[in-house]
């Protein structure tokens, strides 16, 4: 081999290993955090699954924390950078001061069920019982009481709420009779109804709208990092995308994570979140002006929160105007 042979060899291995280090120093690493074990994640997993946040220079370290007030305490303590939940939580972390801003609703109706053990026929049935929650201050928390709300029961005073930690808690709960009833998101409640517990009521079918899975993150990341913010929104709009069109990918993801087998509880989970998840992800401030409204009847501190404090649409308006969405579904 030549000298000159060789020293193209060099250069050119030079070359090859800066363009490396540069685009591994370009490319940021951020942890995200997630707050249930639900169909309602499917496209934050499916972003990841397909690659979608590297291609956008993004290296996601996605961690589950169960419960979204635990997870708006650890994006609060600087832990986490973007989180996805939603619900109750995000008008809690907010009352002292502007902590956490909602900048994407992926999904802004409330996917929940009740289900309960086959006697619980009303709810003379249910009076003295418990229900099982994961925590207080989440959706499952705040489903459960406006269930019991509309069957005139109190749950301080008719029927106490259990928290058990998580979705798959709830379901193991009904299975070992540590409750009687519990407040269920897909696919769990399909689980529930294959093993005989049946339905007291589909909050989905109610005319509310809830910011039940949010994009969130702190307001100060927000103004340092509006690149890595743009970036995120992009992969998660393509996760959306890829959820709804591509069937056997999602329900790849969904078994995947779900750690779910039966083929038809795939495909019915499938089914509700591409229906439901939003193409364009805005937040709709109806459903948390709503929700406040509630809060403040029980904490009337929670009313002076103010909602177009705490959300930030113009980042997938920006999207939306640029094309990129539409593009997306050509």
């Amino acid at each position: 081999m030549s000298v000159n042979m060789r020293r193209i060899i060099v250069l050119t291995a030079v070359l090859v290993i800066t363009s490396l280090s540069l685009s591994a120093a370009q490319e940021q690493k951020l942890k995200v955090g997630y707050s249930a074990i639900s169909g309602s994640m499917a496209w934050v997993w499916t972003a990841k699954e397909a690659g979608y946040f590297d291609r956008h220079g993004l290296q996601v370290d996605l961690v589950y924390i169960g419960g979204t007030v635990q997870l708006f305490q650890a994006m609060l303590a600087g832990e986490v950078a973007f989180g996805v939940g939603g619900g109750p939580a995000l008008i809690h972390a907010n009352l002292q001061r502007r902590s956490l801003v909602g900048i994407a609703g992926t999904l802004n109706r409330m996917v929940m069920k009740i289900m309960a053990i086959p006697q619980i026929k009303g709810p003379e049935d249910l009076r003295g019982k418990r229900i099982a929650v994961t925590r207080y201050g989440t959706i499952t928390d705040f489903s459960a009481r406006l269930f019991l709300k509309k069957w005139g029961l109190s749950p301080e005073r008719d029927t106490p709420l259990l928290q058990v930690g998580s979705i798959p808690n709830v379901l193991a709960a009904l299975q070992n009779g540590t409750t009687h009833a519990g407040a269920l998101s897909p696919p769990a409640h399909l689980q529930a109804e294959k093993l005989g517990f049946s339905e007291l009521m589909d909050l989905s079918k109610e005319e509310i709208y809830y910011p039940y899975t949010y994009v969130v993150a702190s307001a100060g990341f927000l103004e340092k990092n509006t690149k890595s913010v743009v970036a995120f929104l992009q992969a998660s709009i393509e996760g959306i995308h890829r959820f709804k069109t591509d069937k056997a990918f999602a329900k790849r993801v969904l078994a995947k994570y779900l750690v779910i087998k039966d083929g038809s509880i795939l495909e019915e989970t499938h089914e509700l979140f591409s229906r439901l998840f939003e193409r364009a992800p805005y937040i709709k401030p109806e459903g948390l002006s709503s929700l406040i409204q509630i809060l403040g009847e029980k904490d009337p501190k929670l009313e002076a929160v103010k909602v177009d404090s705490i959300i930030d649409n113009r980042f997938v308006r920006e999207l939306e105007a640029s094309g990129f969405i539409k593009n997306l579904y050509k």
